[in-house]
C-alpha cells in the first residue's frame, strides 16, 4: 500500500509514514464533495493513443476550499481494475488532503500565536494566504492489460517553498495484483544493481549537460557538490526505486527533490529500456 509522504522525507529520503487511518474512517463517509467525471467520447477521440484508453478511466475532482487550504485535487479511477486497487489510489489522495489540512492549521496557528507586537496575522488566513494543496495524474499505460499511472502530490506547508511528492501505480489487470518492481525484470536476480549502475551513468550525463561542466574546475565542482548525493540516492536499494512506470518497451523511474541533486535541480527520471 502506497502512503503519502511529506517535504519531510523529500528532504532527508526517508520513508515516513503517516497514519491518518483511524481519522479516514471516521470522517471518510461524510465527504460529499468528491465529483466523478467520465470522459466524453470527444474527449476520449482527442486525448486516445495505443497505450491509454480513456474509455476505462473515470476521475474523481476534490476541490472545495476549507479555511486553511485550497485544493486542486484530481485523481483516475479504473473500471477494470480492482476495488481494492481504486480505493488504494483514493486512500492516498484523502490522507494527503488530511496531512496537508492538519500541518496548515497548525503552520498558521503557530504564526499567529508568536505574532510580534504590531505585527498584523489574523487568527485565520485570508484567501491569498491560504496553503495550497494539488493532485494531478499522468497516465503512462491504461488498457486491456495493464495500468501504469504517475500521481503528482504538490502543496505548501510551511517554510521557503512549496513541495512535490511523485507516487506511482502500476497494476496487471489480468492478474488483479500489483506489479512489483522485480516482475520487470525477470531473470536478473541483481536487478537493483542493474537499475543503479544504469541510472547513475544516465543521471551524471543529464546533470552535467545542465551544469554545462566542461573545464576541471566545473568536475570538481560537480564531484563535490552533486555525485555525493547522486551516489546516495541511487544506491540499490528498493527504496530508490520505488517511484516507476512502465510500458511494453521500458520502465521509467522517478527521483524526488534532493534525492539525486540539490532542490535547484527539481526532479530528475531515468528510463531504462526493457529486455
Amino acid at each position: 500500500m502506497k502512503t503519502f509522504k511529506s517535504p519531510t522525507f523529500i528532504s532527508s529520503i526517508l520513508i515516513v509514514v503517516f497514519v491518518l487511518g483511524l481519522y479516514l474512517l471516521i470522517n471518510y463517509n461524510k465527504r460529499e464533495v468528491v465529483e466523478t467525471e467520465e470522459y466524453t467520447p470527444e474527449e476520449i477521440e482527442e486525448k486516445g493513443s495505443k497505450l491509454v484508453d480513456y474509455s476505462i478511466i473515470s476521475e474523481k475532482k476534490y476541490k472545495e476550499p476549507n479555511e486553511h487550504v485550497v485544493f486542486d485535487v484530481s485523481y483516475p479511477q479504473f473500471k477494470n481494475a480492482s476495488g481494492e486497487f481504486n480505493e488504494s489510489i483514493e486512500d492516498l489522495v484523502l490522507e494527503g488532503i488530511e496531512w496537508q489540512t492538519e500541518v496548515a492549521e497548525d503552520d498558521w496557528q503557530a504564526r499567529y500565536e508568536t505574532r510580534l507586537p504590531g505585527q498584523e496575522i489574523s487568527e485565520l488566513p485570508t484567501e491569498e494566504e491560504k496553503y495550497s494543496f494539488s493532485v494531478s495524474w499522468i497516465p503512462i499505460q491504461v488498457n486491456e492489460e495493464s495500468i501504469s499511472v504517475l500521481l503528482v502530490f504538490s502543496g505548501y506547508a510551511g517554510g521557503a517553498h512549496g513541495y512535490q511528492n511523485l507516487v506511482s501505480f502500476n497494476y496487471a489487470v489480468e492478474d488483479k495484483e500489483e506489479v512489483s518492481l522485480e516482475d520487470l525484470f525477470p531473470g536478473d536476480s541483481d536487478y537493483l544493481t542493474t537499475i543503479s549502475e544504469f541510472s547513475r551513468k544516465d543521471l551524471e550525463m543529464q546533470f552535467k549537460k545542465k551544469l554545462a561542466v566542461k573545464t576541471k574546475g566545473d568536475e570538481r565542482n560537480f564531484e563535490d557538490s552533486i555525485m555525493p548525493m547522486l551516489m546516495l540516492g541511487t544506491t540499490p536499494v528498493k527504496e530508490n526505486f520505488s517511484v516507476f512506470t512502465f510500458t511494453p518497451d521500458s520502465v521509467t523511474f522517478y527521483f524526488a527533490e534532493y534525492q539525486v541533486a540539490p532542490y535547484s535541480m527539481g526532479g530528475s527520471k531515468v528510463t531504462i529500456p526493457r529486455k
